[in-house]
C-alpha cells in the first residue's frame, strides 16, 4: 500500500576539515534528498562547494547555500558584533559564490538555509528575517527558504510571498515555544541514535516533539535535518531511513 506521508531529509554539509569528515559527508548523501552546503561564512570555499555540488548532482540531491555569520573561528555558532549592512553584504557574497559554482556545473539551486546562530536568531528576530528576505529578493531567482517551524522568518517569508519549507531537527532538544535549547547548555543535544529516531518518528507521524521540560508540543515539519558534523550522523541517517521504511513513509524532496 502506497503511503500518503512523505518527508524530505536534509543535511548540512561542506563543513569538513579532514578526509575522514569528507568521507562521512559523502556517505551521508546516499540517504538524504536535499543538502545545504557551507559557502564561506563558517566553513567552505570554492573547492569544497564544487566538490559537494558535484556529489549531490550524482545522487540527484536538491542543493542550496548554507550562509552564516562570517565567523570561522566560532563556526558560525556564536554571536558576533557586526553591522547589519556588513552582514547583508557578507550573506550576499557567500550566496553569490555558491550560485556561481552551481551555475558553472549546471545544477539548479532550490533553497537557502541559514546556519548556526543566525538561523536561531531568525526564529524571533523581525530585523534579521527581513534582512534575509532582502538578500533573497536581490538574487532575482526562485528559491525556497528553509527555517524553523512557527518562527518569525516563516511569518515574514509568507508575508512576502516567498516559498517556505518548515524544518525540524532529529538531534536537537526543543523548548516549549519550539526554539532550540542553546548548544552551550547541558542536554541541548540528543546524542543517542535511538532517541534521534524516536524524535524523527514522532515529528513525522504525530506532529509532536517532547521539550526540555518533558512537554509534548505540536510541530509541523516538511524536512528533517541531519547535522553532517555530528560524530554519529551517518549512523543516525541510516537508522532514520530504516525507520521510514518500517513506517511506510516516503522519502521525497519538497522543493
Amino acid at each position: 500500500m502506497e503511503s500518503r506521508i512523505s518527508i524530505d531529509i536534509n543535511a548540512d554539509l561542506g563543513e569538513f576539515c579532514t578526509e575522514k569528515q569528507l568521507s562521512q559527508e559523502l556517505s551521508i548523501l546516499e540517504y538524504i534528498t536535499s543538502s545545504s552546503i557551507a559557502c564561506g561564512g563558517h566553513a567552505g570555499d570554492v573547492n569544497s562547494i564544487r566538490l559537494m555540488i558535484q556529489a549531490c548532482k550524482k545522487y540527484n540531491i536538491s542543493i542550496g547555500p548554507h550562509p552564516s555569520y562570517p565567523d570561522r573561528e566560532g563556526f558560525g555558532r556564536r554571536q558576533i558584533n557586526i553591522d547589519i549592512h556588513d552582514l547583508e553584504d557578507s550573506l550576499k557574497k557567500q550566496i553569490n559564490l555558491f550560485f556561481k559554482v552551481a551555475d558553472s556545473l549546471s545544477v539548479p539551486v532550490r533553497h537557502i538555509k541559514l546556519h548556526g546562530r543566525l538561523y536561531n536568531e531568525t526564529f524571533k528576530s523581525e530585523k534579521l528575517s527581513n534582512l534575509l528576505i532582502r538578500v533573497v529578493e536581490s538574487l532575482d531567482r526562485e528559491v525556497s527558504i528553509i527555517g524553523p517551524a512557527k518562527s518569525r522568518i516563516e511569518f515574514v517569508a509568507k508575508a512576502h510571498n516567498k516559498s517556505f519549507i518548515s524544518e525540524a531537527f532529529i538531534d536537537r532538544v526543543y523548548r516549549e515555544d519550539l526554539s532550540l535549547v542553546d548548544r552551550r547548555k547541558e542536554g541541548a543535544m540528543l546524542i543517542d541514535v535511538e532517541d534521534q529516531v524516536n524524535q524523527a518518528r514522532s515529528i513525522i507521524l504525530n506532529h509532536r516533539v517532547i521539550t526540555d521540560e518533558k512537554k509534548r508540543v505540536e510541530i509541523e515539519a516538511q524536512t528533517l535535518c541531519i547535522h553532517g558534523d555530528s560524530p554519529n550522523s551517518l549512523k543516525a541517517v541510516k537508522a532514520v531511513r530504516n525507520m521510514l521504511t518500517v513506517e511506510n513513509i516516503n522519502l521525497k524532496s519538497h522543493y
